[in-house]
């Protein structure tokens, strides 16, 4: 699966990070969401036709396709192309993504950003033909609050006065939400100033809701049969563990621009792979339209086929130390966990397992999300200006000398976990390679995708994999929700630093972009350089194949969502 691909930190979020990985093909974990920045082709087109998609579901069904329970890339492709949410991302200039009003006409907020006001458009529609209007987000994002329902994202609606009253099963509503449907004005008061809201408000946990979502015996039921959205496509029969079928909404009133790409897609139809190899092997006899691309495949696709490789993915893929893990958590651990980050040859990473396709990363926060720092991290050894990464292998050395002359000592070999199932065990082969030639010893400790992630859930690792996808472009995607105490109901990795907490909450309610990019920097300072709670390594890329003789247009964003109503069939 993939959402945001991830890894993390309390049960329900750490899967949700992992499985954001698993969506796309080389990983499994990681998590996302997405915008409208679309890549195309001068090719004719052609209206209508099927798509085949074989790269969405790599090894299992996803378990959720409801906005309100989902938490995986892989699924957020379907529900992008049911859905439409309040705001959505602009991403023309990736470098510089920005959101727009989407099914809402028109927003604005109070100087502290403590009160939020939505105008909703007068031509939004169901694809029941019930009128989207303020108090379907209000019954969305109060089902989504639901004490006895909430998924891994429902935290989210902590942000909203009320919201953490009505997750903790003590109100009935959100006092926070006041929904007009004679003025069409949503009107919403956050719990605390927060200067992003209107790039949560475009994520999928506060998608509407018809009202149909109300005669449900059961909650669970919405995403068993036929859900019911405003998006440019519609479930045309309920979902199968095999596939899930989508078709054309013609009464679909466009993207954020009035767009509605009248040859877009007649069907779209995600079938269920058993894993990344089976999938492209599917994809080259002619089974369906696009893949994920296996890692040590890559430049055959790229001569081969059409690819997204070009596009850079807000995500990163890391590795994360267990601050409670006797081996390597800790003060007295510090400078081992320098001597290993510092020890990683990202580069020889990027090139024998990925052919050079990935950017090699000196952060966790990705170029493209405002207030990016280019080599943040101290222990990256990566030098921008060379033509490969320079592993900084001395000063590892000097690190792990001086940790072991302080009267520490390795009494067992310092286990990497990961799931085996989405190519990760290259990554680590020469992680432990890299440690070896310090003295540090290390082994591979894969395991199937369930086991993995669910022990990822109960903080059982040591050293783990990890990625993740931003849902939407804020630089407290990444250090709030990954790394801060209050986030994704706790931090199963043990990374709990006051100072770090206290940054990113200022930050969150900071409203010049200036100043709370240097508090979000600040925070990912600690993380990376005082505490040094994550290893990064690289930041994601693109990762499908489509075949460009029959597929005119493939958008993927940096969000690595495809934006189904712009794929076409060549003519």
């Amino acid at each position: 699966m993939t959402l945001k691909r991830s890894v993390g930190r309390v049960a329900a979020v750490l899967l949700a990070f992992m499985l954001i990985a698993a969506a796309c093909g080389d990983d499994s974990g990681d998590s996302g969401s997405g915008g409208d920045d679309a890549s195309g082709s001068d090719v004719e087109t052609q209206a209508g036709g099927e798509f085949v998609d074989l790269g969405t579901f790599v090894g299992d069904p996803p378990e959720h396709i409801d906005p309100a329970l989902n938490s995986t890339l892989d699924a957020y492709q379907v529900i992008n192309a049911l859905y439409d949410g309040l705001t959505d991302v602009d991403a023309t200039d990736p470098e510089n993504p920005v959101i727009v009003p989407h099914v809402a006409e028109s927003y604005e907020a109070n100087e502290d950003a403590t009160v939020w006001t939505f105008t909703i458009k007068d031509d939004q529609f169901f694809s029941d033909g019930e009128q989207v209007v303020p108090t379907s987000f209000q019954r969305a994002w109060e089902r989504a609050s639901d004490p006895e329902f909430a998924g891994d994202y429902s935290y989210l609606m902590g942000f909203i006065d009320g919201g953490n009253e009505k997750l903790a099963g003590e109100a009935d509503t959100i006092s926070g939400i006041e929904a007009d449907d004679e003025t069409m004005t949503l009107t919403v008061t956050l719990d605390a100033p927060y200067s992003n809201f209107d790039a949560v408000a475009g994520f999928q946990l506060f998608f509407p809701m018809p009202s149909a979502v109300e005669d449900l015996e059961s909650q669970a039921d919405w995403e068993n049969g036929i859900m019911i959205g405003n998006g440019p496509y519609l479930m045309a029969e309920p979902r199968t563990d095999e596939e899930i079928v989508l078709t054309r909404n013609d009464d679909w009133s466009g993207d954020f621009n009035g767009e509605t790409w009248p040859d877009r897609l007649e069907t779209i139809t995600f079938r269920v792979t058993a894993d990344p190899d089976t999938s492209y092997n599917a994809f080259e006899a002619g089974e369906g339209d696009n893949a994920n691309i296996p890692p040590a495949r890559t430049q055959e696709a790229q001569d081969t086929y059409g690819t997204t490789l070009d596009v850079d993915i807000l995500g990163s893929y890391h590795f994360l130390f267990n601050e409670r893990a006797e081996q390597v958590g800790g003060d007295e651990n510090l400078l081992l966990r320098q001597a290993i980050s510092q020890a990683i040859d990202r580069e020889e990473i990027n090139q024998a397992v990925y052919d050079g396709s990935r950017n090699t990363s000196t952060g966790i926060t990705p170029s493209g999300i405002p207030g990016f720092a280019p080599d943040i991290c101290d222990y990256c050894a990566s030098d921008p200006d060379a033509a490969q990464a320079a592993v900084d292998q001395e000063a590892a050395q000097a690190a792990f000398d001086e940790w072991e002359a302080a009267g520490n000592s390795q009494s067992e070999p310092i286990p990497i976990q990961f799931n085996r199932d989405s190519g990760h065990e290259p990554v680590v082969q020469i992680m432990i390679d890299n440690l070896a030639a310090i003295g540090i010893e290390a082994v591979a400790d894969g395991r199937d995708a369930e086991t993995y992630f669910t022990e990822l859930a109960e903080g059982e690792c040591v050293i783990c994999r990890a990625g993740w996808f931003a849902d939407y472009p804020t630089y407290d995607n990444f250090m709030y929700d990954l790394f801060h105490s209050d986030a994704l109901d706790g931090n199963n990795f043990g990374f709990l630093d006051d100072d770090f907490d206290a940054l990113v909450d200022e930050g969150k309610q900071t409203v010049d972009r200036d100043a709370q990019a240097e508090l979000f920097q600040e925070a990912e300072d600690i993380l990376l350089n005082q505490q040094i709670g994550a290893i990064p390594i690289n930041w994601y890329r693109g990762d499908y194949a489509y075949n460009a003789d029959r597929i005119a247009n493939f958008p993927q964003t940096n969000f690595g969502l495809i934006l189904w109503e712009q794929v076409t069939l060549a003519a």
